[in-house]
């Protein structure tokens, strides 16, 4: 975890001194704390999620420095109260909701992707970490890839993103980017025909 990533550990950490967490709590039971304002409750739930929604924001927008920003945005809007917990969906679905939202800000501006470039070459290929004799082959793929990516908007690749790589439902993913089901499953859709044509796997349907 980089310097900024400390940092908010620390900042979540430091404000757990003020109450005793109780392990017991279960994840449901964490988030509603939150609701209250309960520091002691956010620094819980961002021990249990932080590495899982780590993750997310790593496939979703590179695996950089920006990842620790997003990271503290998404948590902060918790510890502000901006975003609460209803019970509608599992604890994890409605953290990487917010993710979601903060780093569909980020995506529109961003320019460094090649987290996301990797895990994408990975699912839709299948293939493992390329060995040498591979790496010239990889880089070019992922070249062509970038090209793909650019042209893609937001909205696809993070429906890829939630539906292929994090395994979360359509109906769960379209919630989160406020569309339907089968627009999810439409962007999903696309988005892999033009990544396999992009790696050679055949021209786009």
């Amino acid at each position: 975890m980089g310097l900024r990533g400390r940092a908010m550990t620390a900042k979540v950490v430091r404000i757990r001194k003020a109450a005793d967490r109780d392990a017991a709590w279960s994840d449901e039971a964490v988030a509603h704390a939150c609701v209250s304002g309960d520091p002691a409750a956010v620094a819980e739930l961002f021990d249990r999620f932080h590495g899982r929604v780590t993750r997310y924001l790593t496939r979703a927008i590179g695996d950089g420095p920006d990842v620790d920003d997003v990271l503290q945005a998404t948590f902060l809007e918790i510890a502000r109260g901006n975003s609460r917990f209803d019970g509608r969906s599992a604890v994890c679905t409605w953290l990487l909701g917010i993710a979601t939202n903060a780093a569909r800000h980020h995506v529109r501006s961003a320019s460094r992707r090649r987290g996301l470039l990797e895990a994408v070459t990975h699912a839709t290929t299948g293939s493992s970490a390329p060995g040498t004799a591979e790496t010239v082959d990889a880089r070019l793929a992922l070249r062509r890839a970038q090209q793909v990516l650019d042209a893609l908007s937001s909205d696809q690749r993070m429906a890829f993103v939630l539906c292929e790589l994090e395994g979360m439902r359509a109906e769960e993913a379209a919630r989160m980017l406020g569309t339907t089901e089968s627009a999810v499953w439409k962007r999903v859709s696309d988005a892999r025909k033009a990544m396999r044509h992009a790696l050679g796997e055949g021209a786009p349907e």
